[in-house]
């Protein structure tokens, strides 16, 4: 089982770092993080390039994370919440997957296998009406295109008083996200 993680997170030991591990730590198989701060992954250009042919013109290690994306079973978006939307250097990853709603509008479909997902947010902001409405609208967008189903999220407010880690309810949704994935491939 392979899992194909998309960190959006600027701390790398923050409360979406935390929220991720306690999902992980029951999977098996390999786990690949893209650390969208860390990785030099250039926004879309909008050249159209992709309408086209297959692929992105654009040379960068999103090239590198193309044959990940196919390859993987299990797709985690894993985000803080930046004014109801992933940060900028995740947007431009997920900018990037245009590739893959291109290929789907030419009716040239890249052979991408079924996957399941996960969306793990956490917001700072006490929780609020339709807090994570916008992040997850463009979350399930891109996940339709990567041919990802939704299994399960966590969306966690108000990070900014109470950590991921003394909030007992998810740390309970987050063992159980863990272990259903990880059961999903040993039935």
């Amino acid at each position: 089982m392979k899992t194909l993680v998309f960190f959006g997170s600027a701390r790398k030991k923050g409360h979406t770092k935390d929220l991720l591990n306690m999902v992980l730590k029951d999977l098996n198989g390999e786990v690949e993080i893209v650390d969208a701060y860390r990785t030099e992954i250039s926004p879309c250009i909008d050249c159209r390039y992709c309408w086209e042919n297959r692929g992105c013109s654009i040379n960068d290690y999103m090239q590198k994370v193309y044959p990940k994306i196919d390859e993987a079973d299990n797709i985690i978006f894993a985000s803080p919440l930046y004014f109801n939307n992933v940060p900028g250097p995740l947007k431009s990853i997920i900018d990037r997957c245009q590739v893959y709603w291109a290929s789907r509008k030419r009716k040239q479909e890249k052979n991408i296998k079924d996957k399941n997902a996960l969306l793990l947010i956490c917001g700072g902001a006490p929780s609020y009406n339709n807090q994570f409405l916008a992040i997850e609208l463009v979350l399930k967008g891109i996940l339709k295109d990567l041919n990802a189903e939704l299994v399960g999220n966590i969306y966690v407010p108000n990070t900014d008083k109470v950590s991921v880690l003394e909030n007992k309810n998810v740390l309970k949704k987050a063992s159980e996200l863990g272990l259903k994935l990880k059961n999903l491939y040993n039935d």
